[in-house]
C-alpha cells in the first residue's frame, strides 16, 4: 500500500478543492492501493502572522519521509518581508520534501528542483490578451494582477507585458494595479486605474483571476459603466461566480478535476523507475462568456448549476444550524469528554466516514499541573505552555467517531501517525487540520473523506466554533488555577510551613469526605506544647517560635505521606491521616517523641519541648462531623496535659 502527503494550503479557493476532490476520486479508484494524507493549512495573507503561524504548524506534523510521494500546493504561501510566518512555514516543508527523499511533485509553483504540475500561465495568459487583441482589435488595455511576489502571478503578468511590447501595445505603470487574489484587489484595482486615467476607459481590462474580475465589474457598473457595453472583462481559474453572474465572465479554464489524476499517474511512473519530465503543463482553454459579447452559457447548463448550488446552499444551512447549536451547548460543557460530545450532533451531517480529534494533555488535564503539597499547602504549578514549533510528545486522541461504530472517547496517546491512520485496502483519504490559539499549538482535527465539507466550505466555521470552545474551556480552568494560587497565599502557615487554618479546612475537609465515600476511617491527632509559656517567658518569644519550628519539623518527619499536618493556632497542632493499621497513631506520637530531642539540638533549644496528645479513629458510618471529631481530640489532648499538670504538683 502507497502512501501520499498533501500539503495544502487552502487560502479559500473553490478551485483547488476541485484538485482535491479530484485527488481522492485518483485514489480511490486507483489500480493499486493508495491512500491519501492531506496536511491543510488556512493562512491568508489577511490574517495576523501569529494565526498564520499556527495554521502552518500542521506541516511539522509529518514525518515526509514516511511516505511514498510528497505533493505541494503552496502557491498563496506568501513569502515577503512581511509574512515571516508564512515564509517560515513554507520553507521548512518545502526543505523538509528536499531531505525525505521522496519523490515531491509542486503544483502550480515551480520550486526548487521537485516536479512542476500546472498549467503553462504564460501561455494561457497569452491567449487571453491575443484573443482580445486578434478578435476585436484591441489595443487599450488596463491590467488588474494579485500579488507581485505570487509565482503564478509573475508569470502572468510577465505574458502581457511580453505580448504588449511584441505587438506595439502600450503597457506602461498607468495600466498596472497588482494587489491580490481577492475581490477588494478588483475594486482598488478599477478605481485606482480609473482615477490615474482620468476616468477614460480602455477597451478592455484583464484582470488575473475572476474574484479580481468581479471586483472591477461590479466597480465599474456603480460608475454607470456598461459591461460588455463600454469595456469588456476577463478572468482568470474559471472559478463557480464566471458562470452565473450578469454578465457572465470570460475566463480561463484549467480543468483543475484533471490535477489528481495526473497525479497518480506521475507516481506510479515514478515508482516504476520510469523517467519522468520535470515539467508537466495541464491542458487550458478560454470560456467566452458575456463580460466579452460572448453568449450566457446555456439554460441547462446554468440550471445545473444552480440546482448543484441550490444543494449546496440547503447542505451549508442544514450544517450550519448544527454548528449553531453546537456553539450555545458547548459552553455548559465541563469537560473535554462533554465538548466533544457536543459534536457528534454535527459530525453525520458533513459526510465524513471517520473524524478524530487530538489534543494536548495540558489542555485538559489543567488541574493535575497544580499540586498541592499536603504538608505546607503550597501551590505549585506546572508548565503549562503551549508548543509553538511542532507537537508536544504528550498529545493524545481525546474523541473518536466512525461511520460504523459511532462516537468513542478513548484518551490514548499518540506516538506516531501510523499505524493510527491507515488502511491497508487503500482508496482512503485523511486530511489533518491544526488546532491552536493563534501561535501556540493546542493540537489537530483529523476528519476522512472530506471533499462534501471542503466543496461546501464549512470546515472553517466548524474548526472556529471548535477552537473558542476550547480556548473558553481552557480560559475557565486558567481562571479556576489563578484563584487556587490566590487561595493557596494564606493556605500555609509563614512560621512553620505547615498547613493553617485555611489549609485544614481546604485540604482536610477534602480528606474526611473522601474516606467517608469510601467506607474508610482517618486518625485525628492533636498536639499541644508542654510548657510554651514557660519557653516565652524564660528564654524570650524569638525561643519560643524556634520551639513552634522544632516541634513542627518532629511533626513533618513523623508523619506518614498523605498525612496533612495543620498548625491549628499558637502551640496548637493537628494531624489527620489514612489509617492502615489501629497502631498507627500510638506509633506516630512515638515517633514525633524520639525525634524531638534530635530537633532540639538542631534549633539550639535551652530544653527538649514535651507535648500532650489526644486522638480518635473516625466512623465512616458515623454522623459526627470532622470538627465535632476535632473538637473530641481536643479534650482528650486536655485531659493529658490535665494530667501531667497534676503530677507535676504533687
Amino acid at each position: 500500500m502507497k502512501k501520499i502527503i498533501f500539503i495544502l494550503n487552502d487560502s479559500r479557493r473553490s478551485f483547488t478543492y476541485e484538485r482535491v476532490a479530484g485527488l481522492c476520486e485518483s485514489v480511490k479508484h486507483a489500480d493499486q492501493p493508495i491512500n491519501l494524507y492531506i496536511f491543510r493549512s488556512a493562512g491568508f495573507s489577511e490574517y495576523d502572522p501569529s494565526h498564520n503561524y499556527g495554521e502552518y504548524n500542521i506541516y511539522r506534523l509529518p514525518d515526509l519521509s514516511d511516505y511514498d510521494g510528497i505533493i505541494l500546493d503552496l502557491n498563496n504561501v506568501r513569502n515577503t518581508n512581511e509574512n515571516l510566518y508564512e515564509a517560515k512555514g513554507s520553507s521548512y516543508v518545502v526543505r523538509a520534501a528536499a531531505a525525505s527523499g521522496k519523490p515531491v511533485i509542486s503544483i502550480a509553483n515551480r520550486l526548487g528542483d521537485f516536479y512542476f504540475l500546472g498549467i503553462d500561465n504564460k501561455k494561457a495568459m497569452t491567449s487571453m490578451i491575443s484573443y482580445l487583441h486578434k478578435t476585436f482589435f484591441f489595443k487599450d488595455f488596463w491590467f488588474i494582477m494579485g500579488p507581485h511576489d505570487n509565482y503564478e502571478n509573475m508569470l502572468r503578468t510577465e505574458a502581457l507585458k511580453d505580448y504588449c511590447k511584441q505587438n506595439s501595445i502600450p503597457c506602461d505603470n498607468l495600466r498596472f494595479y497588482s494587489e491580490s487574489f481577492a475581490l477588494n484587489c478588483g475594486i482598488n484595482g478599477f478605481e485606482k486605474l480609473y482615477s490615474l486615467n482620468s476616468g477614460r476607459l480602455p477597451q478592455a481590462i484583464i484582470c488575473a483571476n475572476d474574484p479580481i474580475a468581479l471586483g472591477a465589474m461590479r466597480t465599474a457598473m456603480a460608475h454607470g459603466i456598461r459591461i460588455p457595453g463600454d469595456v469588456y472583462v476577463t478572468g482568470f481559474d474559471n472559478l463557480d461566480i464566471s458562470a452565473y453572474l450578469s454578465p457572465t465572465i470570460t475566463t480561463i479554464d484549467q480543468y483543475q478535476w484533471n490535477v489528481g489524476a495526473k497525479c497518480i499517474d506521475l507516481f506510479k511512473r515514478i515508482w516504476a523507475g520510469e523517467r519522468v519530465d520535470k515539467v508537466t503543463y495541464m491542458e487550458t482553454g478560454i470560456v467566452e462568456r458575456e463580460s466579452t459579447g460572448g453568449q450566457k452559457p446555456p439554460v441547462s447548463a446554468i440550471e445545473d448549476r444552480m440546482a448543484v448550488s441550490a444543494n449546496k446552499d440547503l447542505y451549508i444551512e442544514k450544517i450550519n444550524d448544527r454548528i449553531c447549536s453546537m456553539q450555545y451547548n458547548i459552553p455548559a460543557c465541563r469537560t473535554i469528554d462533554e465538548i466533544c460530545a457536543s459534536l457528534v450532533s454535527c459530525i453525520p451531517d458533513m459526510k465524513c466516514r471517520g473524524l478524530w480529534l487530538a489534543l494536548d494533555k495540558k489542555l485538559f488535564d489543567y488541574s493535575n499541573q497544580i499540586n498541592i503539597d499536603q504538608v505546607s499547602g503550597t501551590i505549585r504549578a506546572g508548565d503549562a505552555c503551549f508548543k509553538e514549533d511542532g507537537y508536544p510528545d504528550d498529545i493524545e486522541i481525546v474523541f473518536s467517531w466512525d461511520k460504523k461504530k459511532g462516537a468513542s472517547y478513548p484518551h490514548e496517546p499518540i506516538r506516531s501517525l501510523f499505524p493510527y491512520y491507515d488502511y491497508e485496502k487503500g482508496g482512503r483519504n485523511y486530511m489533518f487540520i491544526p488546532l491552536h490559539f493563534m501561535k501556540y499549538t493546542i493540537g489537530f482535527l483529523v476528519i476522512s473523506d472530506c471533499t462534501v465539507m471542503l466543496r461546501a466550505g464549512i470546515i472553517a466555521s466548524f474548526i472556529n466554533t471548535l477552537t473558542m470552545a476550547l480556548r473558553s474551556f481552557y480560559s475557565a480552568q486558567k481562571l479556576e488555577y489563578i484563584n487556587s494560587m490566590l487561595s493557596g497565599i494564606s493556605m500555609s502557615d509563614n512560621l512553620t510551613g505547615l498547613c493553617n487554618r485555611l489549609g485544614y479546612h481546604h485540604l482536610a475537609s477534602e480528606l474526611f469526605d473522601k474516606s467517608n465515600d469510601a467506607g474508610s476511617s482517618i486518625g485525628v491527632l492533636f498536639i499541644d506544647m508542654d510548657r510554651m509559656k514557660w519557653f516565652n517567658d524564660t528564654f524570650g518569644h524569638a525561643c519560643g517560635d524556634d520551639a513552634i519550628r522544632c516541634l513542627a519539623s518532629a511533626i513533618k518527619s513523623s508523619i506518614p505521606s498523605g498525612a496533612i499536618p495543620v498548625r491549628f493556632g499558637g502551640d496548637e497542632f493537628l494531624v489527620l491521616t489514612p489509617l492502615a493499621y489501629p497502631g498507627d497513631m500510638d506509633r506516630i506520637v512515638s515517633g514525633i517523641l524520639k525525634v524531638l530531642p534530635d530537633q532540639a539540638k538542631k534549633y539550639k533549644l535551652p530544653d527538649v519541648p514535651g507535648i500532650s496528645t489526644g486522638y480518635v479513629i473516625t466512623d465512616p458510618n458515623s454522623s459526627l462531623t470532622l470538627n465535632e471529631y476535632v473538637e473530641e481530640a481536643d479534650k482528650l489532648m486536655y485531659c493529658e496535659k490535665t494530667a501531667k499538670r497534676a503530677a507535676r504538683d504533687r
